[in-house]
């Protein structure tokens, strides 16, 4: 099943581009003190170097499609995610959010891992929820609530929390996030539960438009 989606995505990501002139895209990369995926780190603590490419139909509406990669614990993780967005209301300031995820390790602890998501969003607040499977674990789902808020000139707070169903585990974030001089900077502190643990991370991250 991951070979297939992970098929339907790179078509995604490489064709639609020939087809379409209509399309954005852009790459990032970045360098994290501590890669920590849903309260957990994924780097035992350690720096990770990250970069990703996107394209889309448009900002707001429309299908997108990306890949996304990092070093972490004994091997790189390669993410492959796709789906389709939208805007409605009088404002259009709510939106929906559905797709695909395929988690891929290479020389790694971690087991490859398919999702797939559904989503909703008002202004800076969204709601989604993420069903998934991989080999040798059961099914389980994964709510992600969130929202954003500017708390000084320039600088934003992201909270998070999260509840992953099987095992029933919960993790709780509050990113700062600013701009400086064309570097993305973010400075987050997460939670989790089940091991009644913190995670401390600093972001220095840049983004291009292609």
């Amino acid at each position: 099943m991951n070979k297939k989606i992970a098929a339907v995505l790179l078509s995604a990501v490489f064709i639609f581009p020939a087809q379409s002139n209509a399309t954005e895209s852009s790459a990032n990369v970045s360098l994290v003190s501590n890669y920590v995926f849903r309260g957990q780190t994924q780097t035992d603590d350690g720096a990770a170097v990250q970069g990703g490419y996107d394209i889309q139909q448009s900002k707001d509406k429309g299908w997108y499609a990306g890949a996304w990669g990092s070093n972490v614990d004994k091997g790189l993780e390669i993410d492959l995610y796709g789906g389709w967005k939208g805007t409605f209301g009088d404002k259009n300031n709510l939106g929906y959010d559905v797709g695909a995820v395929v988690y891929q390790y290479t020389d790694s602890v971690y087991t490859d891992i398919t999702e797939i998501y559904a989503g909703m969003s008002y202004e800076t607040a969204y709601a989604k929820v993420y069903f998934g499977n991989g080999s040798g674990i059961s099914s389980y789902n994964y709510i992600d609530l969130g929202a954003s808020f500017v708390v000084m000139k320039d600088i934003d707070l992201d909270l998070h929390f999260g509840h992953l169903s099987k095992p029933s585990i919960n993790d709780v974030s509050a990113t700062l996030s600013t701009e400086v001089k064309g570097y993305d900077l973010g400075l987050g502190l997460t939670f989790e539960d089940s091991r009644d643990d913190f995670e401390f991370f600093v972001t220095v991250g840049k983004s291009f438009d292609l």
